[in-house]
């Protein structure tokens, strides 16, 4: 029995079909994937013992659930042969891809749903947010948090919101590789070496993040708490409070919740 049916084999299908063969969610005879003409397929089939379909019509004709894991400009191909998928549900992780668009697609499957995950699923610390096209029934949810809950932590949002979880949990990887990036060069300008650099940044921002996640006190609490009067860290934060840090990056959210609504459009 083929309880899921990816339609990709990228870094995030392998993401999800790893985690639910870890979790014991699903075992690998379950799960059977597609792709492309390049090798990712045989790749992650032979790694995890999952099928490989020779054709969409093979993943469609047997697969309970499918998952959309393909790149969006690959759609159009899916389509060809998207209205034999009778699967009852599929969920979509396809970037900026409406649910409208989808149904469009795949006429004849039972429920859409359609996710924004985020990088840090490849290591099981992602955060998903998932929109479904009406209200799920008890075992569809389930279906849903078994995918999702491989890959990290998962919440529920109406789909009108997920551009804007995508200028947030979507991009924000980027924007802390981007700080992680400016404090390893700026603690080389005051005298570590790269190795240095690099050492004591991931380990303060990881840090940090666990601290933050475990912590009652907000962030802007803990922020003070870390803050002594007169001291170092006052001294850099005023330098951040000087430059509108915090208004930059509310104008940084916004520029990327423009750009995803721009995307969906296309």
């Amino acid at each position: 029995m083929m309880r899921f049916g990816f339609i990709g084999a990228g870094k995030m299908a392998g993401a999800i079909v790893r985690g639910m063969i870890s979790s014991g969610a699903a075992k690998p005879g379950e799960i059977a994937c597609s792709c492309g003409n390049d090798d990712t397929g045989n790749r992650l089939a032979a790694e995890t013992g999952i099928s490989l379909c020779a054709s969409l019509e093979d993943l469609f004709a047997g697969a309970q659930t499918i998952v959309a894991a393909c790149k969006p400009q690959q759609l159009a191909e899916v389509e060809k042969s998207a209205a034999g998928a009778r699967a009852g549900l599929l969920i979509s992780i396809l970037a900026g891809t409406t649910i409208a668009r989808l149904r469009e697609c795949f006429p004849n499957v039972g429920k859409i749903v359609r996710v924004m995950p985020n990088m840090p699923a490849q290591i099981s610390q992602g955060i998903s947010c998932f929109a479904p096209e009406s209200e799920l029934a008890a075992e569809e949810l389930g279906t849903v948090e078994t995918a999702l809950g491989a890959i990290g932590e998962y919440m529920q949002v109406g789909e009108n919101r997920l551009d804007a979880v995508t200028a947030l949990s979507g991009s924000g990887p980027g924007y802390l590789f981007e700080f992680a990036a400016a404090l390893i060069e700026g603690a080389k300008s005051i005298g570590f070496t790269e190795a240095e650099a690099k050492r004591l940044t991931e380990k303060t921002l990881l840090g940090s993040a666990m601290l933050l996640n475990s912590s009652p006190l907000s962030a802007d609490e803990l922020r003070t708490a870390v803050s002594s009067p007169g001291g170092t860290t006052l001294a850099a934060l005023g330098v951040f409070e000087k430059s509108g840090f915090r208004k930059t990056v509310a104008d940084a959210l916004k520029a990327a919740q423009k750009r995803s609504e721009e995307l969906s459009r296309l």
